[in-house]
């Protein structure tokens, strides 16, 4: 089957091209992800560990484009998802500045 303009390879349905992407995807936020936890463990600030759940909440992304690319996940429920997670990332980077405004950047959340 001919998709207009799609470019790439495919195995019977499997879509090499969208794997690619999804899989560098999956790897860059998962490495961002690990980078903004190192930072909110050194830091220890609640706006660090708000920037770090919303970038935990990204790497939900490229999953969830896998779970519907292997047809785990319905397309109208990927598409909730990702709308659902595209509103945690905002929600939580909002809190983060606002808890930075509002603290001066000081407060240290307990572990």
């Amino acid at each position: 089957m001919s998709i207009p303009g799609h470019v790439g390879g495919h195995w019977g349905t499997f879509h090499v091209d969208f794997t690619v992407v999804l899989a560098v995807s999956a790897l860059a936020t998962a490495a961002l992800c690990l980078a903004g936890l190192t930072a909110y463990r050194r830091r220890g600030s609640r706006a660090y560990l708000l920037v770090a759940l919303a970038l935990a909440a990204l790497v939900a992304q490229p999953v969830l484009g896998g779970l519907a690319m292997a047809g785990a996940v319905s397309p109208a429920t990927h598409h909730t998802l990702e709308h659902g997670a595209d509103a945690v990332v905002v929600l939580l980077v909002l809190g983060a500045v606002y808890d930075a405004r509002e603290t001066g950047g000081r407060r240290e959340v307990r572990r």
